[in-house]
């Protein structure tokens, strides 16, 4: 008996190159997968974890007699000055919901909030904060809750250790500004910004 072309005795017992390169690409796929869902799960679990503590610090200054204003904020971020531009803004951003702008208004028209705190954690590539601005002499205290890839730190907190300040940004989806506030130092926002290259171009994720 003469065989096909191409047949080699024994080729049936043995898996073909194509076959096992897909197997591996399948596999790699849902490893993948698994990756992305856990991430997501951590992402989660840890936004959820910045809520709460922005209500559990709302209870103590109202257990306190202070009035609160305590917003989850729909985007936020640092913003920085393009490199050009040395009297361009900088700054953290929080975008508010249209609900809670008048909310916020009252609030940032009644004090002066020169005191201010920052709570902050970070998952993977991403960063979870809650701001808290406080006016002792209205009794008066604004938490802003927000989150953030830290790959968007960079030339913000290349501007702040330059100017030796911070500010923070609050507007509306429709880009309306409400509040802006300035804060004396910057570390309690980019607390390894004391580490960042004097040259821009050589920027890692802080």
């Amino acid at each position: 008996m003469v065989d096909a072309p191409g047949h080699v005795d024994g080729d049936d017992d043995v898996p073909t190159t194509a076959a096992t390169d897909t197997a591996e690409a399948v596999e790699e796929q849902n490893r993948r997968a698994d990756r992305i869902e856990a991430q997501a799960g951590q992402l989660k679990a840890a936004w959820k974890d910045t809520i709460a503590d922005m209500e559990a610090i709302a209870e103590e200054w109202r257990e306190e007699g202070y009035e609160v204003t305590d917003i989850t904020s729909v985007d936020a971020g640092p913003i920085g000055r393009d490199s050009n531009d040395d009297d361009g803004e900088y700054g953290m951003e929080f975008v508010i919901p249209d609900d809670d702008a008048d909310e916020f208004v009252d609030a940032f028209e009644a004090g002066e909030y020169g005191q201010y705190d920052v709570y902050r954690g970070e998952v993977e590539a991403d960063a979870f904060i809650v701001e808290e601005l406080v006016d002792h002499d209205v009794e008066r205290v604004i938490l802003l809750a927000g989150a953030y890839q830290l790959r968007d730190t960079q030339m913000c907190a290349y501007a702040a250790r330059e100017e030796g300040e911070m500010f923070t940004f609050v507007r509306t989806l429709d880009k309306t500004r409400l509040g802006t506030f300035r804060h004396d130092g910057y570390r309690k926002f980019f607390p390894r910004a004391d580490d960042l290259p004097e040259d821009p171009m050589e920027f890692e994720l802080l």
